[in-house]
């Protein structure tokens, strides 16, 4: 069967969590018999620590693609490093020639039940410096590349329902998403003379490893029953079910 996405070269970033949004759209594009590099930070990594969105596990989603017959490259790095993200593009164009889609989709939250009070200066600029700057600087280094080599390229940024409705239990991880949401918005708009889509992606209630760490969080804070929190944000959804990965892939 045809796919336009057949000999493709696609990036998905924070891509190590198997049941996550990077994961499940890393593996569709494969299905869709793109070649396909997926990022996360390595195993060692100092920034794991009890931040939400981290499982650098993507040596595992490298080879569940691998085995399915996908073309497949695991890559280690940090989005909020501008030297790790340009040597991932060079490293990228070095074996592939060319980059075609970029999926910005790596980020944390490490302020979920954080109140104004509690919030600290160092846990808002980190959730920033992942989501909004990582973004940011994988989407400008896949953009240079696709406009030195006049390539009408694709890059693609993961928003959330946070991106247009504030929570006061997520400050930091608001601020950054909503940051994304305007962000893509003009990056749309400076890169179309290049012939290069910019497309935002805002999801909802998502049934990942990162929602199911949020609940944890909420059950410890309120003593609501896990599977009551997570009925209630089932509830939310007008179809009554969470959305999975495979559906934003």
């Amino acid at each position: 069967m045809y796919s336009e996405l057949a000999g493709k070269v696609v990036i998905v970033t924070g891509a190590g969590r198997p049941k996550g949004i990077g994961c499940a759209t890393a593996t569709r594009f494969a299905a869709e018999g793109a070649s396909v590099v997926v990022v996360d930070l390595p195993t060692s990594s100092s920034q794991v620590g009890n931040v939400i969105g981290i499982s650098p596990k993507v040596d595992h989603v490298y080879q569940a693609i691998k085995a399915s017959g996908g073309d497949c490259m695991a890559y280690q790095a940090d989005v909020s490093d501008p030297q790790q993200v340009e040597q991932l593009i060079d490293t990228v164009v070095s074996k592939y020639s060319r980059v075609d889609v970029m999926v910005c989709n790596a980020a944390i939250t490490h302020d979920h039940g954080l109140d104004i009070k509690t919030l600290t200066e160092t846990v808002f600029s980190q959730v920033l410096a992942v989501n909004l700057t990582g973004t940011f600087l994988c989407a400008q280094a896949a953009a240079r590349h696709m406009i030195e080599n006049a390539n009408k390229g694709t890059i693609v940024t993961i928003g959330s329902r946070a991106s247009r409705r504030g929570n006061p239990n997520i400050i930091a991880y608001s601020a950054s998403k909503f940051g994304v949401l305007g962000m893509s918005q003009s990056l749309a708009l400076a890169l179309a003379p290049h012939g290069i889509r910019v497309n935002c992606v805002c999801p909802g209630s998502v049934d990942t490893d990162m929602a199911d760490a949020e609940i944890e969080i909420a059950h410890k804070k309120t003593g609501i029953n896990e599977d009551k929190l997570k009925q209630m944000a089932i509830d939310s959804v007008p179809l009554g079910r969470l959305t999975s990965p495979e559906d934003l892939a």
